[in-house]
């Protein structure tokens, strides 16, 4: 269950009697690699319910890095107990939550993922965080993720997680993760093209859905099926982008406008688990803060860095790979 609010990225499936399957549905999340955009439910007859909070808002937010950080580390504070867990995978956002659970002194067990077959891996970079932190790191061992016939959405790195938490006996604790950061996820080249094309929403929405449905090997402008749900997936982006018309700052537009969508997506798993998930970045206050601010604090999610000047910058120095491992 996510413990937090984060309401802006809320998700239910309808349940009932229905044993007709919707086809539909099924073809809609093959296009989005693993999720969907519109009502549709696996089920016909029965629909999905998505957030209806608005996150992009009229105007920039003039807060201060102070504030924000209070936001933050008041989420912890709230839901803290004395047995939690942190992801540690080497990345900028479970590193700057590891260094303020011991910037304010909160107990945690750090976990990190890491397997023998991938070609890439975070692992020296987490050896590296252990020392500067000085913290000791439970090193999980995990070469395939077991497959899942999820009813919904698909979030295999969410079952590598479940699948550490219960073979390391840790189901009693609190897991803390650093899903959704600031809200920066893969940002680079929607930045770069608006960069050198000027702010093309249209193009922006046919990129967002092809490269989620390609598992972001593609990241093609162009329309690369016809097919109508296909279609429907590109303009329910274009609506996303009218919906962040509102809003002056040009690059908060290209950056979020996919946020809504993919945040509910990567956390909704969580929510039907057994287990206490926690989100602090995804906790509603603070992500507002982040997407509605000056775009001129983002990109590199430099915000841990104006809020934490004085923690490590190996994060920063590396770039983020992934655990890189096969489904079963």
């Amino acid at each position: 269950m996510n413990l937090n609010n984060t309401d802006y990225f809320s998700c239910t499936f309808e349940t009932g009697e229905s044993n007709a399957i919707n086809k539909d549905f099924f073809k809609e999340r093959d296009f989005l690699g693993g999720w969907t955009v519109s009502d549709r439910n696996p089920l016909i007859g029965l629909k999905r319910h998505a957030s209806r909070e608005i996150l992009p808002q009229n105007k920039i937010i003039d807060i201060s890095i102070e504030d924000l950080k209070n936001i933050l580390e008041g989420t912890i504070k709230k839901n803290a107990t004395d047995k939690n867990i942190i992801f540690l995978s080497g990345g900028k956002d479970s590193s700057t939550l590891a260094y303020i659970f011991k910037r304010l002194n909160i107990p945690f067990k750090a976990i990190s993922l890491y397997s023998n077959v991938s070609q890439t891996t975070e692992y020296n970079i987490v050896q590296q965080l252990e020392k500067k932190l000085e913290i000791d790191v439970n090193y999980y061992k995990i070469d395939t993720i077991p497959k899942i016939d999820f009813p919904y959405w698909i979030e295999n790195p969410f079952t590598a997680k479940r699948l550490a938490v219960k073979e390391l006996s840790l189901a009693d604790h609190r897991i803390f993760t650093g899903e959704i950061g600031t809200g920066e996820m893969q940002v680079n080249q929607s930045l770069q093209y608006t960069a050198m094309l000027g702010y093309r929403p249209k193009d922006l929405a046919r990129w967002h859905v092809n490269v989620c449905g390609s598992y972001r090997r593609i990241n093609s402008v162009n329309e690369i099926h016809d097919d109508p749900i296909y279609f429907e997936c590109i303009e329910h982006f274009e609506s996303r982008f009218a919906e962040w018309g509102r809003h002056p700052d040009i690059l908060n537009r290209v950056m979020f406008s996919r946020l809504q969508d993919e945040g509910a997506y990567r956390l909704f798993n969580y929510g039907l688990d057994d287990l206490e998930w926690v989100h602090p970045y995804a906790e509603s206050d603070f992500i507002s803060a982040c997407v509605n601010m000056p775009s001129e604090y983002k990109g590199k999610k430099n915000l841990y860095r104006e809020m934490y000047p004085e923690m490590t910058d190996l994060a920063w120095r590396y770039p983020k790979s992934g655990l890189g491992i096969p489904t079963m």
